[in-house]
């Protein structure tokens, strides 16, 4: 990285999860940046509740980095990430982490790592992959199948991103602030369509090698949850591209994609069930279930992800 100075905030939205945002917070502390680098920790409560912030005082005692907590009492994700952006705006930082409260830093230089990248890309936006792990008593397959293996090398161009493990310079922010779009306030799907919106507006977004870790709840490993998220990963697909494309654009798009979403779903499910693999049927189920919400979106039609908390 060159000497120049980097001054960075790392947001963190949180809604009644105080373990694992002790953990993160924790795990924040330990890291490593250069003597160039200036970073501090945002953490926006959307419970608005004492742990949290009992959580945040604790942590913030012995931080190499200061700590900042502050509350977001509209429900859902969407306000609690803009709350993030509209606090980044009042302060000089330049750039801007997203990173989930589930989460943790594969290593203590995931953040140089990921302002590295920025400089030696000249990217707009950096990202990188998730890795995950198991709550106890989390059944293989469903670890199997969350995330599947990662399709990027180091420096491509992503055709999308999303804020579990994300790098914004201030120039995009104050670009396309508000960054969140309020209609996917409960059903997911906001960071999706915010990158749609930047990527069509020749924003440059690159993968580098920086993953953080992932928590899977036990509560989510069964089969009922990922059908859900199926159908909810396609209502908000079709809602991002009607949002920003033309209406018969969008449509054909959409079809398009429902139709192989729902062709590969029956392969998987037939390959699944001939050789009794859980995570190859229960993937076949995702995309059936996907391509029925692509189809889903056009009429309005949605799921709200986020009315129950998973976690701890």
């Amino acid at each position: 990285m060159t000497n120049s100075v980097k001054s960075a905030t790392i947001a963190i939205i949180t809604c009644r999860r105080p373990e694992w945002l002790e953990r993160l917070l924790t795990a924040l502390t330990k890291q490593v940046v250069d003597a160039s680098i200036t970073l501090d920790i945002l953490v926006v409560d959307n419970a608005c509740q004492d742990e949290a912030k009992q959580v945040v005082d604790s942590v913030n005692e012995l931080s190499p980095f200061p700590i900042t907590y502050q509350t977001e009492s509209t429900p859902g994700i969407v306000a609690a990430r803009n709350k993030c952006v509209s606090y980044f705006l009042t302060t000089d930082k330049q750039f801007l982490f997203f990173i989930d409260d589930d989460e943790w830093p594969s290593d203590e230089h995931w953040a140089n790592n990921m302002l590295s990248a920025q400089v030696k890309y000249q990217a707009d936006v950096v990202t990188s992959h998730v890795i995950s792990v198991g709550e106890a008593g989390t059944p293989a397959w469903a670890i199997d199948l969350i995330y599947g293996k990662n399709p990027y090398s180091e420096g491509v161009s992503v055709p999308t991103f999303y804020t579990g493990n994300l790098l914004l310079t201030r120039k995009v922010i104050e670009k396309f602030n508000p960054l969140f779009d309020q209609r996917f306030a409960m059903t997911g799907a906001s960071d999706y369509h915010f990158a749609l919106k930047a990527l069509k507006q020749g924003v440059k977004a690159v993968y580098t090698d920086a993953p953080v870790i992932e928590e899977f709840p036990a509560s989510r490993a069964n089969v009922k949850w990922f059908i859900k998220r199926g159908f909810r990963s396609g209502i908000g697909y079709t809602r991002s591209h009607l949002f920003e494309e033309p209406v018969l654009k969008a449509i054909a798009r959409s079809s398009a994609l429902s139709a192989v979403r729902f062709i590969r779903g029956l392969g998987y499910l037939l390959l699944g069930a001939v050789t009794f693999n859980k995570t190859t049927f229960v993937n076949g189920l995702f995309r059936i279930a996907s391509s029925i919400g692509t189809i889903a979106g056009f009429f309005g039609i949605k799921h709200d992800e986020y009315n129950t908390i998973h976690g701890k």
